[in-house]
């Protein structure tokens, strides 16, 4: 059965681990980056089928950057991305493209069900 892969993007290990835990499923393959340009650089080799965000992170760029070098790269498929932060969403959405359908937001602390749901959806599991 071909994999399916997910990129999530967070400056927090122990968010990664939570969120790789609540979505795991045998035909995902997730992987993890600690910033925009970590992901970025995974993106372009794996071209996953969704990314899930953290908003703000330290370093290398913020979610919002990765979605950008994202999408103007010819190279990386145009995929979803589920944003998660713990600023207030209205706040958050103003730091994103207007009128993205393929953009989610999600606001912490993550309720996890949701996210699994979400990430099944995209990858066509049942989530009976």
């Amino acid at each position: 059965m071909l994999k399916n892969w997910i990129l999530i993007i967070d400056d927090d290990p122990a968010m990664l681990t939570i969120m790789e835990a609540a979505i795991a499923h045998p035909s995902l393959s997730i992987t993890t980056a600690n910033d925009a340009l970590q992901a970025f650089i995974q993106a372009r080799d794996i071209k996953p089928i969704l990314v899930i965000s953290d908003i703000q992170m330290p370093g290398y760029g913020s979610g919002p950057d990765a979605l950008k070098r994202m999408r103007e790269d010819p190279r990386i498929p145009r995929v979803p991305f589920v944003f998660v932060t713990g600023m207030p969403l209205d706040k958050a959405q103003l730091l994103l493209p207007p009128n993205d359908p393929l953009i989610r937001l999600l606001s912490k602390p993550i309720d996890y069900r949701i996210l699994r749901n979400l990430v099944w959806g995209y990858a066509r599991i049942p989530t009976t």
